[in-house]
C-alpha cells in the first residue's frame, strides 16, 4: 500500500482492523501503514542508467545530492532527507530510479509515494504536482574547461551546453539562451562527464554541484556571475493527496526549526542554508 491509494491491498496489509470506518479514516495520514506487517516508504531519485528499471537504495546520480560512494552504496543531501523521512514516518525506505521527465509519472503510477529529486517547484508544474514547502533553494551555474573559457553568459552564443534531461536547467538554456546549443544527457553525472571529455563547452547545473565539481577538477572553473533563475526545491506528490502533503510540510517544518536541514545541507554542500529557507514562517 503507498499513501494516497485508498483501496485495500492485502500484498501489504493483513490486519482486518483496517476495515473498520475509523481505520480507514487513518489511511489519509499513512497510519494504515502502523497496521501492516511490511512497512516501507517508496521515493523517487534521478535515475541512474546502469541500474535501469530497478528499485535501488537512493538516487545516484545528482552528485552532491545523490551520488554512488566507491562502494556502490547511495549517499547524499536527498537520500538522508528521504532516510529522515521515513524514520519520521517508522516505515522502509525505497527509493525508484526515474529520469527527470517521469517525475509525475513514476507517481500516477503507484510506484512512488513522494519525489524527493531537486524538485524545482515551477507554477506549470504546480498546475499538476502538489508541492510542498521548500526545504532547499538554489540557483543555476554554469561550469567550463580553463583551456576553453568563458567569460560571461553571453559567451554560451554558439556554446554546446550540456544539461540534465527535462531539467529546470534544461528549460533555462532553452529559453534562456536560445542561441546555445543544449545537449541532454539523461542524468547530470553524464552532462559532467561530457565537458571534462572535451564533448561539450559548458555545463549548466545547481551551483554548489558546479562549484564542487570545479574544486575536485582543477581543470574546470565556474562562470563567475549571479545565480541564474534562482528556485525554490520542494518535495512533490499527486495534487489530490492534501493530507500527505501537510504531513511533509510539517515534517519539513521541524527539520529546519531543529537545525537537521541545515547539518545535512552543510555535510554536503559546505555551505549554509539558504535564508530563504532558514526564515520561512
Amino acid at each position: 500500500m503507498r499513501i494516497g491509494d485508498w483501496h485495500e491491498d492485502q500484498t501489504y496489509c493483513r490486519d482486518r482492523s483496517v476495515r473498520s470506518a475509523a481505520a480507514r479514516t487513518r489511511w489519509l495520514l499513512g497510519w494504515r501503514w502502523w497496521n501492516c506487517r511490511k512497512r516501507f516508504i517508496q521515493l523517487t531519485g534521478p535515475e541512474d542508467h546502469q541500474a535501469r528499471h530497478a528499485s535501488r537504495s537512493g538516487p545516484a546520480r545528482l552528485p552532491p545530492s545523490s551520488v554512488k560512494d566507491t562502494n556502490g552504496k547511495i549517499v547524499g543531501y536527498e537520500p538522508d532527507i528521504a532516510a529522515a523521512l521515513a524514520k519520521s514516518l517508522g516505515v522502509k525506505l525505497q527509493l525508484v530510479a526515474i529520469d527527470g521527465t517521469a517525475r509525475l509519472s513514476v507517481m500516477q503510477s503507484g510506484r512512488a509515494d513522494v519525489n524527493i529529486s531537486s524538485y524545482t517547484a515551477t507554477d506549470e508544474r504546480a498546475q499538476k504536482v502538489g508541492f510542498t514547502i521548500p526545504y532547499k533553494a538554489q540557483g543555476a551555474a554554469v561550469l567550463f574547461r580553463k583551456s576553453k573559457p568563458i567569460s560571461s553568459l553571453q559567451g554560451l552564443e554558439g556554446k554546446t551546453v550540456a544539461v540534465a534531461r527535462g531539467s529546470t536547467n534544461d528549460t533555462i538554456v532553452t529559453n534562456d539562451f536560445p542561441k546555445a546549443k543544449p545537449v541532454r544527457f539523461d542524468n547530470i553525472a553524464d552532462a559532467l562527464q561530457a565537458l571534462k571529455s572535451g564533448k561539450t563547452d559548458a555545463v549548466m547545473e545547481e551551483s554548489t554541484t558546479v562549484a564542487k565539481d570545479a574544486k575536485a577538477n582543477p581543470g574546470l572553473a565556474v562562470l563567475k556571475t549571479a545565480p541564474i533563475s534562482p528556485d525554490l526545491i520542494s518535495m512533490g506528490v499527486l495534487p489530490n493527496q492534501q493530507i500527505w502533503k501537510n504531513y511533509l510540510d510539517n515534517f519539513i517544518r521541524n527539520m529546519i526549526a531543529s537545525g537537521q536541514d541545515q547539518k545535512l545541507y552543510k555535510k554536503w554542500f559546505n555551505a549554509d542554508l539558504p535564508s530563504i529557507i532558514t526564515n520561512q514562517p
